[in-house]
């Protein structure tokens, strides 16, 4: 809450800063809870800019579940831009938490959201400005506890040095466990102890103990489901209503680290799915909202889920927005339905140009079915079509990278057998990262000679076909990325060096200093892209190994083997494929049948 005492502070900062909005908090649909009055205080920090952090649903989910309970309360901190950081300096300021605009010095448990690895400088400056130490053997008794979960706690190892406790797998129960638990030890033990008492807490996973942890799974109940989130003051990047559809992709592409790491399948019931919308829509007053999933129309009954909401939606101006498509489940029915008057981009992933390159990867999806999906949305009045591929895929040929553009002259031809205009064509295309807990896990990332020399074949392949753009992905951020993603516990200091030498909002590609990179790199006898390409061994000793997400390490690399002889495994919703998740953890798939 904007307070007089807070504007005798910061209110010369806010006038001076690019966007103020950013950092006075109050807006619609936050909670604005008591910070006094509560017996636990629990901050959640987003390692990125305010216009992305608000965004995420993950985010959305744990501030609504935490300020839910009544002897909680939930604030939220994001990384503040450059100019900002420049004037707090100026000042002689420090952080503060968006509501209640407190210290994170003054929470019980700051919990960082690592949604990708070119954060992890940004988590250290953070802590930095709070005023808490960077090191978590340095802190005191009195200092909050620094958690982190999301994807990149898949491997905890360079952020080890850091970080009290990871939280592993779905946090709606897992983060209310903990700030319970930790409510009851404070006072009671030291600071260690205390972290050592959490990390007995399933799906928990400390450091300092180096003990074995096991993802926690949530069931999706309409409880644990926000149908309010806070408005931002400025659009933000995914600015609508959201309702999550299911948790889990039985597909299992091999390079697919979401797919893995999400198992089992669990798929909210329609009737659930319609209410939640209805709702959020009617709280938020967005005139857009989005059905949340890896694959949203794989849920059986997205075409009534549509048609429900489009009918409840007529004449409203309000509009769906649905993610990237699985080619052969996107009919016209299901274009049709999802049809709006902006007609805007519809997305679809065929991630590789031949077939026999989407076996390798487990795509189990034709050119034909490709081919089929777009001329159903062209057919339905779009225009615009988005590809998504992938290149440097374990296995690849130029031959597949050449399937890509052929895939493209194929559509065009479809176009001109249907007498349809040609579409606007975009492919996005990114450079494959190796990535823990999944297949391709052993495989070695292509080097940036390699990339450059495959983006090269594909810009001239490109040439003469003229209404497709091709969108690259920057190779040296994937080489990053992959450098951290598999990395070790050497990587600790090689982050913490980049920090002290400034380092911060790497994500962005005009804050990430490669010549740094290469400094440090050197400095602590590290060769990056050694380390990124590296081909691990079917017996090595991998760094993630403490952390379990229930798939057997047997199967994972089975799937690796099959890889190579371009055979596809049957997704999990038609035939169960014994990967293990659901006898190792004791759970089940939940579908909606």
């Amino acid at each position: 809450m904007i307070t007089d005492e807070f504007l005798s502070k910061y209110e010369e900062i806010l006038y001076k800063t690019e966007r103020p909005s950013r950092y006075i908090g109050d807006e619609f649909g936050s909670y604005n809870k008591d910070f006094d009055k509560a017996q636990g205080k629990f901050l959640l920090a987003f390692p990125d800019k305010y216009e992305i952090g608000i965004s995420n649903f993950g985010h959305k989910i744990l501030y609504d579940i935490i300020n839910k309970k009544e002897n909680l309360m939930c604030d939220r901190l994001y990384a503040p831009d450059i100019d900002f950081i420049n004037l707090l300096k100026e000042k002689n300021l420090g952080l503060y938490a968006l509501e209640s605009k407190k210290s994170p010095k003054n929470f019980d448990i700051v919990g960082f959201g690592l949604q990708y690895e070119m954060c992890y400088t940004t988590v250290l400056k953070m802590l930095e400005m709070s005023d808490i130490a960077i090191f978590s053997k340095d802190r005191e008794e009195n200092d909050p506890i620094i958690l982190a979960g999301g994807p990149c706690t898949t491997n905890p190892k360079p952020m080890k040095d850091f970080i009290d406790i990871f939280a592993i797998g779905d946090g709606e129960e897992l983060c209310i466990e903990i700030i319970e638990k930790y409510i009851n030890l404070k006072g009671k033990m030291p600071r260690a102890q205390i972290i050592e008492e959490l990390s007995k807490i399933s799906g928990v996973y400390a450091p300092s103990v180096d003990n074995f942890a096991v993802k926690r799974i949530a069931q999706l109940t309409n409880e644990n489901h926000p149908t309010n989130s806070p408005i931002p003051h400025f659009t933000s990047v995914q600015d609508r209503a959201v309702v999550e559809l299911r948790r889990g992709c039985g597909r299992l592409c091999r390079f697919c680290q979401a797919s893995h790491i999400n198992l089992p399948i669990r798929e909210r019931k329609k009737e659930d799915i319609v209410s939640l919308a209805k709702e959020y829509v009617k709280n938020t007053g967005y005139d857009e909202y989005s059905l949340l999933s890896l694959s949203s129309n794989d849920h059986g009954k997205i075409e009534e889920i549509l048609g429900d909401l489009s009918c409840h939606f007529k004449n409203t101006g309000i509009n769906v927005s649905l993610p990237s498509q699985r080619a052969d489940r996107f009919s016209l029915n299901l274009a049709s339905l999802a049809s709006n008057e902006r007609k805007a981009t519809v997305t679809i992933a065929p991630e590789a140009g031949t077939d026999r390159m989407r076996n390798i990867i487990n795509k189990n999806l034709s050119k034909e079915q490709i081919i089929n999906a777009t001329i159903s949305c062209i057919k339905n009045g779009w225009n615009k079509i988005k590809y998504y591929f992938v290149i440097g895929l374990p296995f690849e040929t130029y031959e597949d990278l050449e399937g890509i553009p052929k895939l493209i002259e194929e559509v065009n031809a479809s176009c001109r057998e249907n007498g349809l205009k040609y579409p606007q064509i975009t492919c996005s295309i990114s450079v494959f990262v190796p990535k823990p807990h999944t297949p391709f896990q052993w495989a070695r990332q292509n080097t940036i000679d390699e990339v450059n020399e495959k983006i090269k074949y594909l810009r001239e392949l490109k040439e003469k076909i003229k209404n497709v753009k091709f969108n690259f992905h920057n190779p040296k951020m994937s080489q990053l990325e992959a450098f951290y993603s598999r990395g070790d516990e050497r990587l600790s200091d090689f982050i913490f060096e980049l920090y002290q030498n400034g380092a911060y909002l790497e994500s962005w590609d005009e804050n990430l200093n490669l010549d740094l990179y290469s400094q440090i790199a050197q400095k602590l006898n590290l060769d990056i892209e050694k380390l990124a390409s590296k081909e691990f061994q079917k017996d090595e000793n991998l760094p993630w190994e403490k952390i379990n997400y229930g798939v057997n390490k047997t199967w994972l690399w089975q799937e690796y083997e099959k890889a190579k002889d371009a055979i596809a495994t049957i997704p999990c919703e038609v035939k169960c494929n014994n990967c293990g998740v659901c006898s190792n953890l004791k759970t089940k798939k939940i579908l909606d049948v």
